[in-house]
């Protein structure tokens, strides 16, 4: 189990760099945009990165669907008796990864537009906290399945907080700023 979990993350980890990319360059735009104190484009390049990042999600998770396991069994450096299982194990770790990927991919998004330290620093405590408590708890009720879907419900928790955090900031930012809190139409 240990073999198989410990390959497919390193495999999510590489997986991981689109979305974490995608972030840095949204944070660019963002950061330079809300110091021009153009909330309407801080809004649209939200939508938009957003967007791109569930496309890029979604193709990512199809080629982790056709393509993982032959890609894992490039991490995997055990018994042959033994490769099978830890194959098994591995490729469960990245189906569900896969399925929830959209939301690491938003959270990336959602967290790097923000801009402040509060909110992006008690979404990882949100976060730690729900990987920690599924990872504990989820295997009591649905077995080994439980520590495979803590991680994505840890995305999940901190990305739901951001996105929220991000709908306050822009009303505070919008009051401030003596704009319309609701956001600006979309342009070709």
């Amino acid at each position: 189990f240990m073999a198989g979990f410990n390959a497919a993350t390193r495999l999510t980890g590489l997986i991981e760099l689109a979305g974490n990319s995608l972030g840095s360059a949204v944070s660019t735009f963002a950061g330079q945009n809300l110091g021009a104190k153009k909330l309407d484009r801080v809004r649209l390049g939200l939508r938009r990165s957003a967007q791109i990042g569930v496309g890029m999600a979604l193709v990512i998770a199809l080629l982790v669907v056709l393509f993982g396991r032959s890609v894992l069994s490039l991490f995997i450096n055990d018994d042959p008796a033994l490769v099978e299982q830890v194959l098994t194990v591995g490729c469960r770790y990245l189906y569900v990864a896969s399925a929830g990927l959209f939301m690491l991919y938003l959270l990336f998004v959602y967290r790097s537009t923000l801009q402040d330290t509060v909110t992006p620093m008690i979404s990882g405590v949100v976060e730690l906290v729900m990987r920690i408590g599924n990872a504990l708890l989820l295997p009591l009720l649905i077995g080994e399945w439980g520590v495979y879907f803590a991680e994505i419900s840890a995305w999940i928790g901190a990305a739901i907080f951001l996105i929220f955090g991000y709908y306050r900031r822009m009303r505070i930012l919008s009051a401030q700023f003596g704009e319309s809190p609701s956001p600006a139409p979309e342009k070709a």
